[in-house]
């Protein structure tokens, strides 16, 4: 791993911060993750006031957005593929981080919020977030039932990255075995990208959730 020239601002188990941090185990690129009173270092250099946001400790100039810090560390190698080896996957890399985004992290977060003590829970909410998880398990499932990975048969990218990443806490902390009994193909993906070191590096090992 290079000397770190980049300093990633976050709070403490962010599930956001996770994403450009496997990307930079994948790409080689040195990231300080600092977590400790960082509420001066947001008010005085995070343009939206909010973490995480990533510091060019050369040049000193922020990203600021998860998916926007996760586009540049999975685009500083272009060899790496994170970003797709051609147009063609560049565009389906970014539609799923973008469907991600729209349609999969705050329903993610509705369900493990309550677990992890963020929000009391609200069971109509909570009834809700699990029906459109599993809306979306659906999609990803079928997409998952021709090829080992989201973009590519042969190539992990900064996809499959960012979605397991969203799917996370959900997966370790609130759904168990039932539930996910119909998403065999995401299951089995999911497990299989958190098993490689890249991922385990930065997410430790990860177990599912069981009652």
């Amino acid at each position: 791993m290079e000397r770190p020239s980049y300093k990633l601002y976050t709070p403490q188990g962010s599930f956001r911060a996770f994403s450009p941090l496997i990307a930079a185990q994948y790409n080689n690129i040195g990231v300080d993750v600092v977590t400790d009173n960082i509420e001066e270092a947001v008010r005085l250099k995070s343009p939206t006031g909010k973490a995480p946001f990533l510091e060019n400790v050369k040049t000193g100039e922020v990203i600021f957005s998860s998916h926007a810090i996760a586009r540049y560390i999975g685009s500083l190698r272009q060899d790496g593929g994170l970003m797709g080896r051609d147009f063609h996957e560049v565009a389906k890399v970014n539609y799923w981080l973008d469907w991600c985004q729209q349609d999969v992290e705050l329903t993610c977060c509705i369900i493990f919020y309550p677990v992890a003590g963020y929000i009391p829970k609200n069971e109509l909410a909570q009834s809700k977030a699990e029906n459109d998880l599993r809306a979306a398990l659906e999609i990803l499932d079928k997409q998952l039932s021709s090829q080992k990975f989201l973009v590519a048969e042969d190539q992990i990218t900064m996809a499959d990255i960012v979605l397991v990443c969203a799917l996370l806490y959900p997966f370790k902390l609130a759904l168990d075995e039932e539930y996910l009994k119909p998403f065999k193909n995401v299951v089995c993906w999911f497990q299989k990208c958190t098993a490689r070191l890249e991922f385990v590096s930065v997410l430790g090992n990860v177990e599912m959730y069981k009652k």
